[in-house]
């Protein structure tokens, strides 16, 4: 996959996670904490899908088109796969559906994509990053989450967390 698509792929994919933690923000709205969570992830990837709008702005059009980055179509069609999970209408407002389908999301090389293509931003064009996004997940579904599912996919997300911070 060339650099061009990829950059427009994982706009496309942050925009889309935007609007299902929107739609879960909505479908909590009678509950305070939930709905600022959902609400605080929504701002996270919409900031993250500007900033990939704008290293697409500084790509040079003829490197963009000839730089291939291969290896992860297997991420990309996982990422599709749990946005879509996420998207389904059946979650609901059912609190443990949402942490799931928001934990399995997380879990995803979405962000890791993220942070790859913000270096093709000079410096000073990078967003300020407000730190890991992912541990108020965590800790509400701590707090919140009933089902043993929650558990299993913050437990996952965890996992994986400490393993890419462990070099």
């Amino acid at each position: 996959m060339n650099l061009d698509r990829l950059l427009a792929r994982c706009r496309t994919f942050e925009g889309r996670a935007a609007a299902v933690y929107r739609t879960f923000a909505a479908r909590t709205r009678h509950d305070p904490e939930l709905c600022a969570l959902w609400t605080a992830l929504a701002r996270d990837e919409e900031t993250h899908a500007r900033a990939i709008g704008r290293a697409a702005g500084w790509l040079d059009p003829a490197r963009g088109w000839h730089t291939s980055l291969d290896g992860w179509d297997d991420d990309l069609d996982d990422i599709e796969t749990r946005l879509a999970y996420a998207e389904r209408p059946d979650i609901g407002a059912d609190i443990d559906r949402q942490l799931v389908a928001a934990l399995a999301l997380e879990r995803t090389e979405l962000d890791t994509l993220y942070h790859r293509l913000l270096a093709i931003l000079p410096p000073a064009e990078r967003p300020d990053h407000p730190g890991d996004h992912t541990a108020p997940l965590l800790a509400m579904a701590a707090r919140r989450g009933t089902n043993p599912a929650v558990a299993f996919e913050s437990a996952l997300l965890q996992a994986r967390h400490r393993l890419r911070h462990a070099s």
